[in-house]
This record gives C-alpha cells, structure tokens and sequence, in this order.
C-alpha cells in the first residue's frame, strides 16, 4: 500500500498543542542518573515550550502535514554560535514523528529540510543533542550523516 502524501509548511500557533502532543514521544526513551520521569516531563514541556516561542527570524519550525492535515511530525531549527568554529551553524532542537508515521520517511524529510535550511544560511554545519539512551534515534541520526562531536557524560553524586 502507497504511503500518503505528506507535505512540510511552516508551522503556525494553531499547530503548537500538535506540536506539544509530541513531548511524551521526544523523552520515551530518555534516561540519565538521579532524573525521574516527572524531570523528563518538565524538561520536554519547558524545551518545547522555548521552541515554539522563537521569535527569531533565522529559526524555522517546519510541520509534517498528512493528507488530512494532521501533523504527524515536526522539526525546530535554529542558529547557535559554535565556539569552535567561531561561527554560527544551524541547530535541530526538536524533531519528532508521530509513532503511527515512523517508518514513511518523514524523518528523513524533514532532515532534509534542515540541511536545506543550514545551506540556505550558509552555515557550516548542522548540529543536534540526544540522550545518550535513545539508540533508535542514534542510529537514525547516524544514517543521516551526523557523527558524534563531544560526548558529555554524568555522575549521579548522592
């Protein structure tokens, strides 16, 4: 069976509770010493939250739109210096696709929106977190060309 058509728009302020439905999603597969599930909540909402309150006109939140307008995947990208390289780059602060899309290549498009959006800018690269525990999403990443740049690690000190 064809996969539906899906097309990528700016997202507007009537797409953010979409957006914000995919919080629990981004932090499923999240885990860090000493952090509780109520901690992941917090740190999803607030980071969301932040995201779609961008106002900067370099930063696009680009929505993944099914044939009946449902949202069914989103992507944040926003410019942050890089003190390496002394420049600005593009940053993926969120992206997510809804469960029932996975596997239809809307990551993949809405990545290629990104690079698109970083070359667009002229920005030198493109950078991204993710936790450490979401190997899923690692190995999605790491088909998409990312490699790891710095690894940050942590001690729960009780």
């Amino acid at each position: 069976m064809p996969t539906p058509p899906i097309t990528l728009r700016t997202a507007t302020p009537a797409d953010h509770d979409a957006l914000r439905a995919f919080d629990a999603r981004l932090i499923a597969e999240a885990s860090l010493p000493g952090a509780t599930p109520d901690d992941f909540i917090r740190f999803q909402r607030n980071f969301t939250d932040k995201a779609l309150a961008d106002t900067n006109p370099d930063s696009r939140l680009i929505a993944a739109v099914d044939a009946a307008g449902v949202v069914c995947g989103y992507i944040h990208l926003q410019p942050i210096h890089d003190e390496v390289l002394d420049r600005a780059i593009g940053y993926v602060s969120i992206i997510a696709v809804s469960e029932n899309a996975g596997g239809q290549g809307i990551g993949r498009s809405l990545m290629q929106a990104a690079e698109d959006w970083a070359r667009e800018k002229k920005y030198a690269a493109l950078t991204l977190d993710v936790f450490a525990s979401n190997e899923g999403a690692r190995r999605f990443y790491e088909r998409q060309g990312f490699a790891e740049d710095s690894v940050r690690l942590r001690k729960k000190v009780d």
